[in-house]
């Protein structure tokens, strides 16, 4: 809520005959009240970060409607049995280079008291600047001050990237995704033009839906307008069928575009596709998601996709059911489709194979077990369908590589200012390794067996739960190397989500907000409870 609406807000519980005994605050004692409520939230938060033996890092850069740079932390901690992923920090910096970031991310994280030493994971959207192979954000991080952070290039970018692949040589589908954005455009940019197609769309009884812009830069942004031309193609068509009359160039290239029965039939067929890939990236964007559940929904959607290779998706079955041919003339519902005679089918189902065996192929080498190795590692040591089903010397390696990477001890070394610069003092430093590197293959033996007797129907997260409550005594080692399981981080989604917080608050008529307001009011709404369940004592002790 704008901090102008707080006094109209009292106002009116002063009418409703509330005590209030407040009224005509300042700006400057609203933006105090903030700060306090921001920085109990926050320090609740530091204290169980704190608390947690690890976490995982999760940065993004963004740029506001100012076109100021901003940097999303965000964090995910154990907290109690469950891990926890929360937002941390929204920072104004400079310029997006890697040491700038990674310089204002630990200046904060010390500011907070939080110790980066302890972070085994840092997830980024994989731009160049985070995952760089010599300077990137990751490469200085590991080198600097967390030398067990692993690296991870978001798992729901990855899937985001297979598409615009997939389609980079194929005309028909480039022409396709073009003609939509064209749609767009037309309609978008006339008041007539959507009031029309809103009264065909009741008078057909469709349900009400706008044309959708495709934003490339928004996940899986082609499904949802697809999906808008699919529920109410019929009134799509009569729309662009009046307006053609009106002799407009650009309508009658575009109804004579979406008039095509193949392209009919392309709607239908991506609608289905995408449904898949956006039922995958739904579940890759889930809060609590563990590196455990990524191949399993990999391997389904693949599945799903093959199988529509050689069957009809519900969509494309529906769509055929609407078309009606007769003496090699289509019809949808009474509006003409043009029909270019019996090779239609054939390039349709070959543009339909083409594109799914790039999907899928696009997939494969994204979601790679070359890319997330410790992650692979990680499955084969404490996934019980992944034991049980490998051979004994392969979950040995796996945990003899893990025991090489959290069990030795590391150096990091700080320079003061810019490496390329070559800095003026260095600072080095030793981290103890996380885990005793012998002591933890010999826990293995009887941790394995536990996980192909007892443990085999539990989850990951069940096994992590079970083994840091009940049996850390006996086997320290796992214990510690499965709170680091739980830590790591395979999405950077929380970090979009701030974004999305971030836009709607800094918008077109608060685009003077300070980057240290924005901060407080997106750590309220993004930490804060229910109003319901909030407690403002502690908050209100510290208002002057």
């Amino acid at each position: 809520m704008p901090s102008e609406n707080v006094n109209v807000l009292l106002e009116l519980h002063a009418l409703n005959t509330l005590d209030i005994k407040y009224e005509n605050l300042s700006w400057t004692t609203i933006t105090e009240i903030q700060q306090c409520i921001s920085t109990v939230l926050k320090k609740s938060v530091i204290d169980e970060i704190n608390k947690s033996q690890y976490f995982s890092l999760m940065l993004d850069e963004s740029t506001d409607i100012t076109v100021e740079k901003h940097l999303s932390i965000c964090i995910r901690y154990i907290k109690g049995r469950p891990p926890a992923t929360t937002f941390l920090a929204n920072i104004c910096i400079q310029n997006d280079c890697a040491h700038t970031i990674m310089t204002a991310t630990n200046e904060w994280l010390s500011k907070l008291g939080v110790d980066i030493s302890k972070c085994v994971s840092l997830a980024t959207d994989g731009a160049s600047v985070m995952l760089g192979r010599k300077t990137g954000v990751g490469v200085q991080m590991q080198a600097k001050y967390a030398p067990f952070a692993i690296q991870t290039h978001c798992f729901a970018h990855r899937l985001n990237l297979t598409l615009p692949d997939s389609i980079k040589r194929n005309e028909t589908l480039l022409k396709f995704r073009d003609k939509f954005g064209a749609l767009y455009s037309f309609i978008s940019g006339s008041a007539n033009r959507i009031t029309t197609l809103k009264e065909i769309q009741k008078l057909l009884e469709q349900p009400e839906l706008a044309i959708k812009e495709i934003h490339s830069i928004r996940w899986l942004g082609l499904k949802n307008a697809v999906d808008a031309v699919y529920k109410c193609y019929e009134s799509v068509l009569a729309t662009l069928s009046k307006f053609a009359n009106d002799k407009n160039a650009i309508d009658k290239g575009l109804h004579k575009y979406f008039s095509n029965y193949k392209v009919a039939l392309l709607i239908a067929l991506m609608l289905d596709i995408h449904r898949e890939l956006s039922s995958l990236s739904c579940h890759l964007q889930k809060q609590y998601l563990l590196f455990s559940e990524i191949q399993p929904v990999v391997e389904s959607t693949l599945g799903r996709l093959e199988h529509m290779k050689s069957n009809d998706g519900d969509c494309l079955i529906e769509m055929r059911k609407s078309i009606h041919i007769k003496d090699n003339k289509a019809s949808y519902t009474g509006e003409v489709l043009k029909n270019d005679g019996t090779d239609v089918e054939l390039q349709f189902q070959t543009v339909k194979l083409e594109y799914i065996t790039n999907i899928s192929k696009n997939i494969k080498q994204r979601f790679s077990k070359e890319n997330t190795r410790v992650l692979e590692n990680m499955a084969h040591v404490f996934e019980p369908i992944t034991v049980c089903s490998s051979s004994g010397d392969d979950s040995k390696q796996a945990v003899e590589s893990l025991a090489d990477v959290y069990g030795t001890q590391k150096k990091v070394k700080v320079i003061i200012n810019d490496l390329q610069c070559g800095g003026l003092s260095a600072t080095e430093n030793i981290i103890a390794p996380i885990v005793d590197k012998q002591a933890l293959i010999k826990e293995w033996p009887g941790f394995s067996a536990m996980i192909m007797g007892s443990f085999s129907q539990l989850t990951v997260s069940e096994i992590c739960k079970r083994m840091i409550l009940l049996h850390c005594e006996i086997y320290p080692n796992l214990s510690k190397l499965l709170r680091v399981a739980l830590c790591l981080m395979v999405t950077s989604v929380e970090c979009e989500h701030s974004f999305s917080y971030q836009n709607r608050l800094k918008n077109k008529l608060r685009s003077s907000l300070k980057s240290e307001k924005l901060d407080i009011l997106l750590n309220i709404n993004m930490c804060g409870p229910m109003v319901k369940d909030y407690d403002p004592i502690p908050a209100c002790t510290l208002v002057k």
